[in-house]
């Protein structure tokens, strides 16, 4: 036994001992003492209690710190234990690299880390065709899109006598457009927040003008058809992350783009008519719009595995171009023409249905203002029915081919008389 714990033994003893001897004392001279005696024996019990309770604190401390030593050295030992267990892991998950020890290696658990799921192939072809991809250094994409426009005109020469008889010529003019247009697109990615983009397209076009109604006769048909290709207008953009995706916002892009009038413009192409004179038609297509263009807008993107939302905005204007004929017919006609300045958007839901394939739907509008010439010495005047307004609702599939090539098709359905009729697309996006 200890010899600090034998004299704690001792002294607790002494005191129950003496105590009641005190007490007792105190019983049998309380008649005869003083109340000098009295206080003075008050202080000796005070005295000898202080000492006792001295004593038991100081056991206790040593038995506190006998407890948190032995505290100490267990979780010494786990702790060895525990390193022990960790470094054996580690020689678990290097055995594979020396063929003898794989099949121990095999036969000892090894904790597996879940990490999170990467972004899949499909995913990130519909993001790069409605949004931007900012993980691909170089993409090439070559694209063929054909599109069909036809529009009807009933035109009346004449006037209506007694509110109901029609007296002049009655023509029902008709268009049929096809046209072919094959692009080429190269985007670099400079990197996380710059990506630019260059585009050269080339345009052919199949036109057909019919007329009906020559000499007030449903019988009597003239048509005639003018066809060509050449290249069209050259596009340049640029794209800059203003916001990368996160948990409570989408991806925010912003766009600039210039369209370079590199086509053959529609101002001072000749006219010619038939020989009835029923019907007029151009003898050259143009490829281009003939002015440079500029826009700029916003794209925002938010995925919602397995679906992706995007939504699209964009303001174009048109710098003003003066040209030594503006009307096609005989003589020249110098001027200036300003196109109507646009604005469109589009919105639309893709979803990813695996690995390597995602479909998509989407709607686009764009409203045109009408377009002012201006004839040399005169002032601005509007140009009658070209304010336009176009809208088509869109169907799409991607398929990745093969690790870097993949293949878009969409199909878009036109929903106003000034929007083509339908139009398919195809795109082989190949990324480096």
């Amino acid at each position: 036994m200890d010899v600090k714990w034998t004299k704690v033994a001792l002294l607790a003893s002494i005191a129950c001992v003496n105590f009641p001897s005190f007490a007792a004392d105190n019983d049998q001279n309380q008649a005869s003492m003083t109340e000098a005696d009295e206080l003075q024996l008050l202080k000796k019990q005070l005295i000898f209690l202080n000492k006792q309770a001295q004593m038991q604190q100081q056991a206790i401390n040593q038995m506190a710190q006998k407890i948190l030593a032995k505290e100490a050295t267990l979780n010494q030992s786990q702790r060895n234990t525990t390193d022990a267990q960790e470094q054996a892991a580690q020689t678990i998950e290097r055995q594979p690299q020396q063929p003898r020890a794989q099949e121990s290696a095999s036969s000892a658990p090894v904790a597996q880390v879940k990490k999170e799921p990467e972004r899949s192939r499909s995913t990130d072809d519909v993001l790069q065709e409605a949004h931007n991809v900012f993980d691909r250094k170089l993409t090439v994409e070559s694209s063929m899109t054909y599109s069909y426009y036809g529009r009807k005109d009933l035109v009346l020469r004449g006037f209506l006598a007694l509110d109901a008889i029609f007296l002049g010529n009655l023509n029902l003019d008709r268009i049929r457009s096809n046209t072919v247009q094959l692009d080429l697109t190269t985007r670099y990615t400079l990197n996380d927040q710059w990506q630019f983009e260059m585009g050269f397209p080339y345009v052919y076009r199949l036109n057909k003008y019919e007329s009906v109604g020559e000499g007030n006769s449903s019988q009597l048909y003239e048509s005639a058809k003018v066809e060509g290709g050449q290249i069209g207008d050259m596009s340049l953009a640029a794209y800059y992350r203003v916001m990368t995706e996160g948990n409570g916002w989408p991806d925010w892009v912003w766009n600039v783009r210039v369209r370079l009038p590199t086509g053959t413009d529609p101002f001072g192409i000749e006219l010619e008519s038939s020989e009835s004179g029923n019907l007029t038609y151009p003898v050259d297509i143009a490829t281009g719009a003939g002015v440079l263009g500029l826009s700029t807008g916003f794209s925002l993107a938010k995925t919602y595995d397995p679906a992706i939302v995007f939504f699209n905005l964009n303001y174009g204007t048109f710098i003003p171009e003066e040209y030594g004929d503006l009307s096609g017919l005989p003589g020249l006609s110098p001027g200036e023409i300003d196109l109507g300045d646009y604005i469109d958007y589009s919105l639309g839901l893709a979803f990813a249905v695996s690995e390597r394939m995602s479909i998509g739907m989407s709607f686009n509008q764009r409203f045109y203002a009408k377009t002012q010439q201006r004839p040399k010495g005169s002032d601005w005047q509007d140009i009658t029915r070209t304010d336009t307004n176009t809208a088509s609702l869109g169907l799409g599939a991607t398929l990745a081919l093969t690790e870097n090539l993949s293949m878009v098709t969409s199909i878009g359905a036109g929903l106003t008389e000034d929007s083509p009729d339908y139009q398919l697309s195809l795109r082989f996006p190949y990324r480096f």
